[in-house]
């Protein structure tokens, strides 16, 4: 692995609640002109994630995430065509005949992404991927709980056989969810919001930050930190940009799923 001795030392520390010197686009820009072609990929492998909730926020006429590899008007071509975006999506949205009902199906999408992509990784990004997938697998269990839904329609689109898909629905008719032991504490934090959406949105961006600081590690001059840091980076700017409004909206997102 080709490793970053100047670039990665030049981006600036994060922290949740401070504005960082750098902007996400400007360092995108760098790291255009300074990673390889291989390693640019993994990082848009790990923006895809943001193209396919746009894709949910263009159906439903919401504004898009700036921090997706395509722009409106090219998010808007690329569904058109069917081009830019791996096949899968276009299978995954073939499905559905309006916008709506693959809008309504959005979290099968995210579903699809995480079972194509996390086989064709390694190292840290496949661990990464790994965790916010395990992460979404444990709170839908967690909202299916509190809100009483039923947790075999939220997991639809998941591989009924995997360990913790297996485990969540195991427990499927029992009062409480008791998620894996790496993800107590954060349920614990949960429980401690006392069902203020706002507060469980923020206890969620504070444990996936403080998780993926943890997972990237040193040195600083590896693509892994790098990663690291475009993944803090995009939760850094989302919380700054979140007023009154928008963080009611967010946090209804949320609560809702």
């Amino acid at each position: 692995m080709k490793n970053y001795y100047f670039v990665a030392p030049s981006l600036p520390t994060l922290v949740l609640g401070e504005v960082p010197e750098l902007t996400f686009e400007e360092v995108i820009h760098r790291l255009e002109l300074n990673l390889s072609p291989e390693d640019l990929e993994k990082v848009k492998t790990l923006r895809l994630v943001i193209d396919l909730q746009n894709i949910r926020a263009l159906y439903q006429g919401k504004p898009l995430d700036p921090h997706g590899n395509l722009s409106e008007k090219e998010l808007d071509e690329a569904l058109l065509v069917e081009a830019d975006l791996p096949d899968y999506v276009f299978d995954f949205l073939g499905q559905f005949e309006e916008t709506s009902a693959a809008a309504a199906h959005f979290f099968g999408l995210l579903s699809r992404y995480y079972a194509e992509e996390i086989p064709r990784q390694s190292g840290f990004l496949k661990e990464l991927l790994t965790f916010q997938r395990e992460m979404r697998l444990v709170l839908a269990a967690y909202r299916a709980t509190k809100l009483k839904r039923d947790i075999v329609a939220e997991l639809q689109f998941e591989d009924f056989t995997d360990p913790l898909v297996a485990e969540i629905l195991a427990q499927k008719d029992m009062p409480e969810y008791e998620p894996p032991a790496e993800y107590r504490d954060l349920l614990a934090s949960l429980e401690e919001s006392k069902n203020d959406p706002w507060k469980q949105y923020s206890v969620v961006v504070v444990y996936e930050f403080d998780r993926i600081e943890e997972m990237t590690g040193y040195p600083l001059f590896s693509l892994d930190w790098i990663l690291g840091f475009v993944a803090r980076l995009m939760l850094v700017e989302k919380w700054n940009q979140l007023d009154d409004e928008r963080g009611e909206e967010i946090a209804k997102k949320y609560k809702t799923g």
